[in-house]
């Protein structure tokens, strides 16, 4: 076998098992960095470390002892980094002293049955004898392993946290800053590279198209793959921190971050002709800034870091408005969040982007309408540009990630086979958006977000801790869209053959979702996705980590800027993580593109009440009415904002907590009891103001019988005490300060008229 079959064996044969067992730590005293991700980042910074060395005139030879190609050195360090540890997968996790040893009969078994024995089997098995400082590595290979090992957890090492002033600290790196220097001679040898995807809405809502518009979707995912294959092929692909949701965070050798800039963004490029990605490279980094971040590196002198006017704003914004402890914020994630700054600034100052001249002899697209009309589309009988056509003809084809992975998710954790084709054996997305509308004519689009996972990445102290938080986030969000899908949808109408699924995702990756529904169900999917999200054992579990890590020191993030809270040590507030969703519902002949920018502007909404209330929100908008305006609080404004001389009234409390919004769900099902003239009569006195609508529905509630009149009022006072905290007010009113009247009815008598409670008819729905 090969050196890169070998990695592939081992990926083949361990992956799976290890990521299961997250009772395996990297670490003992240090119970959230699981043993998986210290392998994988350990491999991968170790093949980073031998390309740098290549790089900088050194053989292979004399790295290894062996005369190889550098792509099997690279993959020869990848394969010690990720078997350096394994003695940890077959020992209590009392016994890790033991991992040594026992990791290297382990490797010795292991290799001798994949057939690799001699010199190549000495040098594995004495990269992970000696993989310790304290083992004394004795080949430049042996040491270039131990580097990797310690680089993959630096900021997790408790003897870090503990070196407070600089000599203590200087201390503590001493012998790992002497092996650094033996090997590049003092110069730092990895950068950190990061690329996102720049105007993705554009591409992918370009058209109204739902074949256009799922390939530009599937394109994009297939451009993250190809990203994958490019670090297969230059590195190794462990050197991928994360790849996903339109962007990618990598560890590459210092003096190949130019290179591989180059040729991600040449790329994105030449495969869509318009859609770029901006890539940046982090200054050369060493273990000092993977242990503790930008300069300066120990507590006393960052405690010790005091400002006025401008740059006092700076460091409240980088330290006190996260955390209480300013200290917890010198780690590997520092680096990070540095690096996106310097994304954001490089987008910014974007100077050239794809443009296709479009004289006016040109006949125009009939899909785009922007650029130049060049093939001819016989299905849609339409006149297409080559960009257009290209997206079309990869949204008819037979690949389709988002589904297929559905599909496997479903037989892996229900036991259940959902037929991935229609009985024609065409793959079962709906062909267009009438067809995924249905009847009602109606779609939903919900867009859903992580909230301030962002500013949490960027506390991870090390490579490893980052992988692991970005990993596991990832499979939660995915976890969640497919258990709400499967809960909303139910089994038999998933399972029929004779139909398309009822759903299109378009975007799933990181802590992203956007994805389409017909119209009554999207309320139903919008708040089990929320729910699958904050019920996932792995977000728990993390929840848990973070805790144990991070204690009180997590701040709740304040609307302006506070002197006061500096001095206060802030406001202290349990560690949650939670997603805020925007759910917009509109006819199907409304373009989706202006659907989506609905949808980001109310989840945006949400994300304001999410930062407030530290909990999953939900800002929902049923347009039924032509609207000039693409924001959503301006739309929302014009709907349900009333201004008179006598009082401002507000038919709504968008947005919701995801609690809430179960419990405005209850009450809806409680006014279904009404006949459906009432309904619309009295949505029609809340337009007439708060006394006019409060005598109409108390007068239709005095002439029910005596155990529907309690019924009614009761849910009329729940109502009213949605609007948390409740102020003064009258039953299904509430007067709050600054805002004048409000109320939550129309809210539930929207979801009747929507039909969004037919999920709940159906028993699937809890």
């Amino acid at each position: 076998m090969t050196l890169r079959d070998l990695v592939k064996a081992f990926r083949a044969e361990f992956a799976e098992p290890l990521c299961q067992a997250d009772y395996l730590l990297a670490d003992t005293r240090i119970p959230w960095v699981s043993l998986y991700d210290h392998l994988v980042l350990t491999g991968g910074i170790a093949a980073a470390f031998a390309e740098e060395l290549l790089r900088r005139g050194k053989t292979p030879e004399e790295i290894c002892g062996l005369s190889l190609e550098p792509s099997e050195l690279r993959h020869l360090a990848c394969l010690c980094g990720l078997l350096h540890d394994l003695g940890k997968a077959r020992v209590g996790e009392t016994e890790y002293r033991l991992h040594v040893q026992r990791g290297v009969e382990y490797a010795t078994e292991w290799l001798t049955a994949k057939g690799v024995d001699g010199h190549l089997q000495e040098i594995i098995v004495g990269s992970i004898a000696r993989h310790h400082l304290r083992d004394r590595p004795q080949t430049l290979f042996e040491k270039l392993v131990c580097l990797a090992d310690s680089y993959a957890s630096a900021g997790d090492r408790p003897e870090l946290a503990r070196a407070s002033t600089l000599q203590e600290f200087l201390q503590v790196i001493y012998a790992t800053e002497q092996l650094e220097r033996e090997l590049f001679e003092g110069q730092p040898p990895l950068r950190l590279l990061m690329g996102d995807t720049d105007a993705i809405k554009s591409y992918v809502y370009e058209t109204q198209a739902l074949p256009e518009i799922r390939g530009a979707s599937q394109i994009l995912v297939e451009l993250e793959e190809e990203v994958r294959k490019l670090f297969h092929d230059r590195l190794v692909e462990e050197c991928l921190i994360y790849c996903g949701g339109g962007g990618f965070l990598a560890i590459v050798p210092a003096s190949m971050a130019g290179n591989l800039k180059q040729e991600i963004e040449r790329l994105y490029l030449e495969s869509t002709r318009v859609a770029t990605v901006t890539v940046v490279a982090s200054e050369p980094l060493g273990y000092r800034e993977f242990a503790r971040g930008i300069a300066p590196h120990t507590d006393d002198q960052v405690r010790r870091l005091d400002a006025q006017g401008v740059a006092g704003d700076l460091l409240f914004s980088h330290f006190e408005a996260l955390l209480a402890d300013r200290t917890k914020r010198k780690n590997f994630g520092e680096l990070v969040s540095a690096l996106t700054g310097r994304l954001q600034q490089a987008k910014r100052m974007r100077e050239l982007a794809p443009f296709f001249e479009t004289l006016p002899v040109y006949r125009r697209c009939d899909s785009c309408g922007k650029r130049a009309a060049e093939l001819w589309d016989n299905t849609k009988n339409e006149w297409l540009c080559r960009i257009c056509q290209q997206k079309r003809d990869k949204g008819r084809g037979q690949r389709r990630d988002f589904l297929k992975k559905f599909v496997q998710w479903v037989e892996n954790a229900k036991g259940v086979k959902v037929p991935l084709e229609d009985l024609a054996g065409r793959l079962r997305y709906p062909q267009d958006l009438d067809t995924l509308a249905g009847a009602g004519g109606r779609i939903a689009l919900l867009y859903a977000d992580g909230n301030n996972m962002g500013e949490l990445l960027q506390l991870m102290p090390s490579p490893a801790s980052y992988r692991h938080f970005s990993q596991v986030l990832e499979s939660a969000t995915r976890d969640s869209l497919f258990a709400a899908i499967w809960t909303v949808f139910g089994e038999d109408r998933l399972k029929d053959a004779s139909q398309p699924v009822p759903f299109e995702i378009i975007a799933l990756g990181g802590d992203d979702v956007v994805v389409m529904v017909p119209a009554e169900y999207g309320w139903a999917l919008a708040l089990q996705v929320l729910k699958e999200f904050e019920n996932h054992p792995g977000i728990q579990k993390l929840e848990q980590e973070l805790r144990g890590r991070l204690g009180g020191s997590v701040l709740r993030r304040p609307i302006s800027h506070e002197p006061d809270l500096v001095q206060q040590g802030g406001r202290e507030t349990a560690i949650s993580l939670t997603l805020s969703a925007g759910l917009a519902i509109a006819d199907v002949k409304y373009p989706v593109s202006f659907l989506f920018a609905l949808a980001e502007g109310l989840l945006k909404q949400a994300k304001k009440l999410a930062r407030e209330r530290r909990t999953s929100t939900l800002c929902h908008l049923w347009l039924r009415a032509p609207v000039i305006s693409e924001k959503a609080d301006e739309v929302l404004d014009a709907l349900y904002k009333r201004n008179s001389r006598q009082q401002t009234a507000t038919l709504t409390a968008r947005p919701y907590t995801r609690e809430d919004a179960e419990k405005l769900t209850n009450l809806a099902q409680k006014l279904t009891e009404l006949p459906t003239t009432q309904r619309h009569t009295l949505a029609e006195a809340l337009e007439k103001g708060v006394h006019v609508s409060l005598n109409y529905a108390l007068y239709q509630a005095t002439r029910r019988r005596k155990e529907q009149r309690e019924t009614l009022l009761q849910t009329f006072q729940e109502l009213g005490q949605l609007l948390n905290p409740a102020p003064a007010g009258f039953w299904f009113w509430r007067n709050v300060p600054q805002e004048g009247w409000k109320t939550t009815l129309l809210d539930a008598l929207e979801l009747i008229e929507l039909g969004a409670l037919k999920p709940y008819s159906t028993g699937r729905m809890p």
